[in-house]
């Protein structure tokens, strides 16, 4: 486990601190709470600050048995500290007294050992003038395990407390405080502070885990009930063992992120005694909270035998019984428990709490659960068990459905009807994101003719498009597409719609969804939201802009009107409606949905979604200028892909990953992601693929790297350096144009740079048109596509700036803000106002210049855009550089503060001087940094050299 800061703890800090501010402040000190809250971190932090001499005993659960082992540890630890031994560096690195040293004591003095307590009073006696030689600090941790004897030593130190301000200090879990210690609390010289450590809120874990993802870490905060130890645990964990532990699974038998788990939780539980090791075995085994009857069968126990143990495990911190039921404290209590046994005996538990839940008719699901692990033989009564129950959980949990069948198929294989099986598992694998083994599983039935093939084909189609074999794909769908019609086969035409959507087969998805919405299949309304998003997607892909601007508030009604479950079974068209708003400027609008459907396919297990899910996310929140979120949307999907073999989204999600990191990160991370998605296979989907060509081509350019070697045709010839295009005009056309206008600029080729910037202005007009004329953005002002009016208006602001053309440049310029901000793109706008910012400068405004600067650079410190950054100070430095500065440019009164501020006074010493208000100063000094060119104080002294020439060069 990683070991991490000390935070938080500041109240308790100080009452444990305030205990040294005078003779009658209390000196018995008792810390208390739960396993793993942290207060030995607590403890040791407080008696290493402490002033005066300090010694530390920890108690330990397998020692409790040794007489006086507690005791034995200080006498040797006093024993050394004859001679003046530091104990800063002494094993218990706590602390000395003032000096860094102890007082020697004299073995003789001490004599015997703690087992000597009960026969020798003397030897108490002879400990407490050790201890009070000089001022002592005695730490006891966890207390809960000290020994009889020694807990007698320290009740005799309570009752007779040691010389030279000695102060004892008891840190034991909820409810540990040995009694005979409880007793004394009463006796009235006995001064004690009681210590509760609470979880840890927000605030600390913010502290503990700052590099976490903000929602991550108020995840892992509830997950782990504010527990120091299990958030820390749990942050080491991915997020899909994350998901498993919070859930209560075992986890993969093939990850190793459990080690620092199994060292700590497994560690302890390791050493209880047999009976009670064995009873916590035995509920994580039952998993819900069982009852005392289904416990006793499982774990094969006398009641009393288990109500006693379950007592133990209580005050031990284990499990908590409360409402009549019985679990553990937390999942992974649970998980190291079930861990922790061997294979035989969790068979054997399995087997008796299988059969106790069949005897009682449980529900399938609970009875499922404990046949996996029972190691079944042949078994027709299990195997009906398993199917009912993967039929049951399928939509929730297909994992588990996955599980149970396989194992039903092993156990008691269907003689009537085996396809039937076939297409259950496929369906359970695909939903779980196994692509792989789904195909492989569902090929029996999708090559027989019968009543499975339908169902079969669609869903092995599904597989072969995640896998990327798209071809493969459409020849089942085509198969599917011959067959009859029949009831319920709305799922193959959307299916054929989105495969041909996804590939430019436009008249062929349009056809598809025609034949849909003609059937009675286009009344379920999940079938209807998810057809509506996949036509409007075809529209906005054919060109039909103001159509597709139309439909669109259908489309998200229609799906804002689902419930979860309906939602779930159209996950996977989410996307559809993810890049229709993308396309149409409601990415906000799109956010909300793509993030309601990556919970609903972690609710309900539909993991195969997730990485198309979270690719669309990425390119949104990129456009939107959260480009650290962006940037986490895009490893999340890599993640997704790679976990489910998805390799068409590997280099799709990998391509927006590296157009933000050319914004945001050193040239040397953006090359490296460059050439991660250059080695990547390209998508077979033909959108995609254009994507990736596009991003590798105008990337390469910006970091100086050769084009990739393989590339879509584009539309220049003659220009194979130049990014590639879409032949046909569709929704980015605008912007694809405005790209390839800049790099033409970029290249000294403004002839074609003219060209480029005049045909995406007149796309981009084009579809402003559409959207304007449709009637659902007439109702609610201009929503033309600012993304594309933007671009186009930004390329031809930076052509007018590279021909000198001010006037249209400045115009341009406000142009590509106006239209920017009416998307939502804050990053696109600030570049556009860094292009105002220059050509006002040009102008010879130089305070316009100044304020548009300041505000671009705000932007991209705030979106992390460092390259934009850097190019707005090359921008600001050559503004200061050519600016004219005349001796009349400043007033007497802001020469007066501009001296000031050259000699480093502040605003507030200025006002004074000069006997201003500061915020007057502050407005002098806003006008001189104007009339200067400079963005802040750095530079005035210069400046004023410059306005003195002569006259400062004299004085020099």
């Amino acid at each position: 486990m990683i070991e991490r800061a000390f935070v938080g703890r500041a109240p308790e800090l100080a009452a444990l601190t305030a205990t040294f501010t005078g003779p009658d402040a209390p000196w018995l000190l008792l810390v208390e709470g739960p396993a793993g809250i942290g207060k030995s971190r607590l403890v040791a932090r407080f008696a290493h600050a402490a002033p005066c001499r300090v010694f530390s005993v920890t108690g330990a659960e397998d020692a409790g048995s040794q007489p006086g082992y507690l005791a034995d540890d200080l006498v040797e630890q006093l024993t050394d500290a004859r001679g003046g031994i530091d104990l800063r560096v002494a094993t218990t690195g706590l602390g000395a007294g003032p000096g860094g040293h102890v007082s020697p004591v004299d073995d003789a003095e001490i004599g015997g050992s703690g087992a000597d307590v009960l026969a020798d009073a003397g030897f108490a006696r002879r400990m407490r003038r050790a201890l009070g030689a000089v001022e002592t600090l005695l730490v006891v941790d966890d207390a809960q395990w000290a020994d009889a004897e020694s807990v007698r030593l320290l009740a005799f130190l309570i009752r007779n407390r040691p010389a030279g301000g000695f102060r004892l200090l008891l840190a034991f879990r909820d409810g540990g405080c040995p009694a005979p210690i409880t007793r004394l609390l009463r006796v009235p010289h006995v001064r004690s502070a009681h210590i509760r450590v609470p979880p840890f809120g927000e605030a600390e874990v913010d502290g503990l885990l700052p590099g976490e993802d903000p929602r991550r870490r108020a995840r892992l905060l509830s997950a782990s009930h504010g527990n120091p130890l299990y958030l820390s645990l749990l942050a080491e964990l991915p997020d899909q063992e994350l998901d498993r532990a919070l859930r209560g699974e075992n986890p993969d038998p093939a990850s190793n992120d459990y080690a620092a788990l199994d060292r700590t939780i497994r560690a302890e539980l390791a050493q209880l005694p047999d009976t009670e090791r064995s009873v916590a075995q035995a509920i994580a085994v039952c998993g819900v909270p069982p009852d005392l009857e289904l416990l006793c069968t499982t774990v094969d126990l006398p009641a009393a035998t288990v109500a006693d143990a379950l007592d133990r495990l209580v005050v031990r911190g284990v499990v908590c019984a409360s409402d009549g039921a019985v679990a553990f404290v937390h999942p992974l209590i649970r998980t190291a428990a079930h861990r922790l046994a061997g294979q035989g005996w969790l068979a054997m538990a399995h087997r008796r709490a299988a059969l106790a839940l069949r005897a009682r008719d449980a529900p399938m699901p609970a009875r499922a659960g404990q046949l996996e692990h029972a190691l079944l033989g042949r078994d027709e009564v299990a195997g009906a068990e398993l199917r009912a129950a993967a039929e049951q959980v399928l939509a929730d949990a297909p994992a588990s459905a996955a599980r149970w069948l396989a194992l039903a198929h092993r156990i008691a294989p269907s003689a009537t009807d085996p396809l039937a099986d076939a297409v259950r598992l496929g369906r359970a694998l695909l939903l779980a994101g196994a692509a792989e083994r789904a195909a492989e599983a569902l090929d029996p039935a999708a090559a027989k003719p019968g009543p499975h093939q339908m169902e079969a084909l669609l869903l092995s189609a599904r597989c072969a498009r995640m896998l990327g074999r798209v071809d493969h794909a459409r020849t089942l769908l085509a198969v599917a597409a011959t067959l009859p019609r029949r009831v319920g086969d709305g799922p193959v035409q959307l299916e054929l719609a989105i495969l041909a959507l996804q590939d430019h087969q436009d008249a062929e998805g349009h056809a598809r969804l025609n034949a849909l919405f003609g059937s009675a299949e286009i009344e379920d309304p999940a079938v209807r939201a998810a057809a509506t998003a996949l036509r409007c997607l075809g529209f906005v892909a054919d060109g039909q802009i103001g159509t597709a601007a139309d439909l669109y508030p259908e489309c998200h009604q229609a799906f804002e009107n689902l419930t979860d479950a309906d939602f779930r079974e159209v996950v996977h068209a989410i996307p559809a409606l993810g890049w229709c708003a993308y396309f149409l400027d409601h990415d906000r609008d799109g956010l909300v949905h793509l993030d309601r459907a990556i919970r609903v396919s972690h609710r309900f297990g539909r993991s195969y979604a997730l990485a198309e899910l979270q690719t669309v996310r990425a390119y949104s929140l990129a456009k939107l200028g959260r480009l650290d979120a962006a940037i986490t949307a895009a490893d999340d999907a890599t993640d997704a892909a790679t976990t489910f073999y998805y390799p068409d989204l590997l280099a799709f999600a990998g391509a927006v990953k590296l157009r933000t990191l050319q914004l945001t990160a050193p040239t040397d991370t953006a090359t490296a992601q460059w050439h991660t998605v250059a080695a990547l296979p390209r998508p077979a989907m033909r959108w995609w693929r254009q994507v990736v060509d596009t991003t590798l081509t105008e990337t390469a350019r910006t970091l100086g790297l050769p084009p990739p070697a393989a590339q879509v045709p584009g539309l220049i010839p003659d220009a194979p350096d130049v990014p590639p295009l879409d032949v046909r005009p569709g929704p980015l056309h605008p912007t694809h144009l405005a790209r390839a206008a800049h790099a033409a600029i970029a290249d000294g080729d403004l002839t074609m740079a003219a060209d480029l910037a005049t045909r995406a202005t007149t796309a981009a007009r084009s579809q402003a048109l559409a959207t304007r004329g449709s009637a659902a953005t007439s109702q609610t002002g201009d929503r033309s596509l600012g993304s594309q009016v933007g671009a186009a208006a930004l390329a031809r602001a930076d052509y007018a700036v590279a021909v000198g053309d001010l006037d249209t440049a400045a115009a341009s310029a406000e142009e590509a803000i106006a239209a920017f901000t009416r998307a939502g793109m804050v990053v696109n706008r600030a570049q556009a106002e860094l292009v105002a910012g220059i050509v006002a400068g040009r102008s010879g405004d130089f305070g316009q210049a100044t304020s548009r600067f300041a505000s671009a650079r705000a932007v991209f410190a705030a979106a992390g855009a460092q390259r934009l950054l850097a190019e707005t100070t090359t921008a600001q430095r050559t503004l200061a550089g050519s600016q004219p500065v005349a001796a009349t440019t400043l007033t007497r009164r802001e020469r007066e503060v501009a001296e000031l501020a050259a000699q480093g006074h502040t605003n507030k010493d200025i006002a004074a001087h000069l006997y201003l208000s500061p915020r007057t100063v502050e407005d002098h000094l806003g006008r001189v940094l104007r009339k200067l060119g400079l963005t802040g104080r750095a530079g005035i002294a210069r400046k004023l050299d410059e306005l003195d020439g002569p006259v400062s060069a004299h004085r020099g």
